[in-house]
């Protein structure tokens, strides 16, 4: 669902975001920026469960990837 809104934004810090994100435009930077925590929050969590499974279990995993 997408909504308008009205935001205060520091426009310097978009136009940063924007170039290490390569968007164009503050709409499509602020969703990107968003995407990204939310798939840094998946990874943590998924680093999380491999931390805390049995080590055959962690190590069979980490040999798939070779």
């Amino acid at each position: 669902m997408v909504t308008k809104t009205a935001l205060n934004i520091d426009r310097d810090l978009v136009g940063r975001a924007a170039e290490v994100l390569g968007t164009h435009g503050t709409t499509e930077t602020i969703d990107a920026a968003l995407r990204q925590i939310v798939a840094i929050a998946a990874r943590e969590r998924l680093l999380e469960r491999i931390r805390s499974m049995p080590a055959v279990d962690r190590d069979a995993i980490l040999r798939s990837w070779d």
